[in-house]
């Protein structure tokens, strides 16, 4: 069973990259290791993460900051970004063979890296870039081996780690870095928690209940699960079937994404994924893929067979019926789900349906949606309007077609409007719908300062953006939730270290702003722009004295502003 197990692995894969890759060959041996440290993973390609699937790999970094980063192979620096978000401090190598390698999360650059972004921040007053060295002067040229940054925990990570990827130059498109031959051991096969099985419509019964069923699993061997407490399930409809599933690398502690996941009945195949390459507008198609609902309200991240009509994953394959089975005649089926890794280790799930029609059964008839204007089509454009709310949705906004949802509740304290509740929050959206509401008692003295705040059930706000136009307030959500106009009138705050009075090296400083969130920051020395480091998450802004300080005392000056229009400004002076 494992030899044949691990045959079908392999099978999958070679298709995989075929389908993928045509003639193009992966370069195994061709990068070297980013680290000169053992690899170990703590975050997989293609693994469920929230709103898209992980880009690439995460490298263990011991937990220190300012590890030294290599590049994997001789190559030019095709783009340096920085930002207190996303990937924070990242750099970009086109190799020759037609690939790019990315860093993210650095803790910084080498020296030659740190002149070239240096000099263009200070060109374009701004510690936030986006840059594409071109020219013959710009050039910046790496050797394998060559020390281009030190890891650490920039952006919007969640501990000193590094973040690596590689792609395809020509279309961006993400390549699992793990199919170009890096040396990690991995003797662990995947787990499996849990099995769902997802009745589809009123006419579908697992025994006589018409909700879908967790069922818990036991080991049958080193590579087998069973069902924990019988081996037969008794359906009668049609089903689609999900599995919460993880990877181990170097730990058995470690759960990581798997790279492939397989299903089938009677050994036909009806549903595919792996996790080989995707293009970037692919990746929030993750909300279609798991159980969505499921994810909201408990965390979990379980795969469905069940290709919703507008997921358009390039390596999520449903075969029969879009990853349904229809099961509704006399004969007892085999199901196998097989969950695997890149180096062949396999785990298989194996138990069997039934089909057993409950007593009294009685078929209920389908009904479609009738085209009331709260009936919505996946694929056209869709339209919601009330006496004080507009809504819009473009076409692909949603996965499916739904019965759209409204409710709204009178204005609550701080509000200048009602609340109005779109649809359902455990329903995903991919694409961003535009949402208008009409303010009541709204002040045109605070008409530049309103904006939507999303409420959710427990009446916790957050900000949504968005500006008032023409009578309306109107932003743009990619969630469903509630939503409400209010202002923003409050400035940003700055509180200094109490080290920063006997500080000779910077100048420190926690920032925040209590909802619109910080748009804009300057900080200058002597009345000239200095860069101010800002790291997003940790509310921390640093001056670090650098040419633009001359000897003896200096005057600091940190400007702030929201994005409805508050500032703040705190000034100090310091000795260099």
């Amino acid at each position: 069973m494992k030899f044949q197990t691990q045959v079908i692995v392999f099978l999958l894969i070679l298709t995989s990259l075929t389908k993928l890759f045509g003639q193009v060959a992966i370069p195994k041996g061709y990068f070297a290791s980013p680290l000169a440290i053992d690899l170990a993973l703590t975050g997989s390609f293609g693994e469920v993460r929230p709103n898209h699937f992980h880009s690439g790999i995460d490298f263990s970094v011991q937990g220190k900051v300012g590890l030294p980063v290599f590049a994997v192979a001789d190559g030019v620096v095709s783009r340096i970004k920085v930002s207190p978000i996303g990937f924070g401090n990242a750099l970009y190598i086109d190799h020759p063979n037609g690939f790019t390698s990315v860093y993210a999360h650095l803790n910084g650059y080498n020296d030659t890296i740190t002149t070239y972004l240096r000099a263009n921040q200070y060109k374009v007053k701004s510690f936030e870039v986006d840059l594409f060295p071109k020219n013959r002067k710009e050039i910046i040229r790496v050797k394998k081996g060559q020390i281009i940054g030190y890891a650490g925990n920039s952006g919007s990570s969640g501990g000193p780690h590094l973040h690596f990827e590689i792609r395809n130059t020509a279309t961006e498109n993400i390549i699992n870095p793990l199919l170009f031959g890096l040396n990690i051991q991995d003797k662990y096969p995947p787990m499996i928690d849990f099995l769902k099985i997802y009745p589809e419509n009123d006419n579908s019964f697992i025994g006589k209940s018409n909700d879908p069923i967790r069922l818990y699993l036991k080991k049958s061997g080193s590579h087998e699960y069973r069902l924990a407490t019988k081996d037969t399930v008794l359906l009668w409809g049609n089903f689609s079937f999900g599995v919460q599933a993880f990877d181990f690398n170097q730990s058995a502690s470690n759960r990581n994404g798997f790279y492939g996941l397989r299903m089938l009945v009677d050994s036909t195949e009806f549903f595919t994924m792996v996790c080989d390459s995707f293009a970037f507008a692919e990746s929030r198609y993750v909300n279609a893929s798991i159980d969505y609902a499921e994810n909201f309200k408990t965390g979990n991240r379980i795969l469905k067979s069940k290709r919703l009509p507008g997921n358009k994953l390039s390596f999520f394959i449903s075969e029969a019926n879009r990853g349904v089975l229809a099961i509704t005649d006399n004969k007892t089926r085999e199901i196998n789900i097989l969950v695997s890794d890149v180096e062949g280790n396999s785990m298989n799930l194996k138990f069997w349906v039934k089909p057993l029609k409950p007593a009294g059964f009685i078929q209920v008839p389908f009904i479609a949606d009738s085209d009331s204007n709260i009936s919505f089509k996946y694929n056209k454009i869709n339209k919601f309007e009330s006496n004080d709310l507009k809504v819009e949705f473009p076409a692909g906004s949603l996965y499916e077609d739904i019965v759209f949802a409204y409710r709204k509740t009178s204005d609550g304290n701080g509000y200048y409007s009602n609340v109005h509740y779109l649809h359902h929050a455990e329903i995903p959206l991919h694409t961003r719908i535009k949402v208008s509401i009409k303010p009541t008692n709204l002040p045109q003295h605070l008409q530049s300062k309103a904006l939507i705040a999303r409420v959710g059930k427990n009446g916790k706000r957050s900000s949504a953006g968005g500006s008032y136009e023409n009578g309306y307030v109107s932003t743009t959500t990619n969630t469903f939730d509630g939503f409400a106009v209010v202002v923003d009138t409050i400035a940003p705050t700055i509180r200094p270290y109490a080290e920063n009075n006997k500080s000779k090296t910077s100048l420190k400083f926690t920032v925040s702003d209590n909802f619109s969130g910080i748009k804009t920051y300057k900080g200058t020395v002597n009345d000239k722009w200095v860069l101010v480091e800002w790291d997003s998450k940790n509310k921390h802004m640093a001056y670090k004295f650098d040419k633009m300080a001359e000897t003896g005392k200096n005057t600091f000056v940190l400007y702030l502003e929201d994005e409805k229009g508050n500032s703040a400004t705190h000034s100090t002076t310091f000795e260099k």
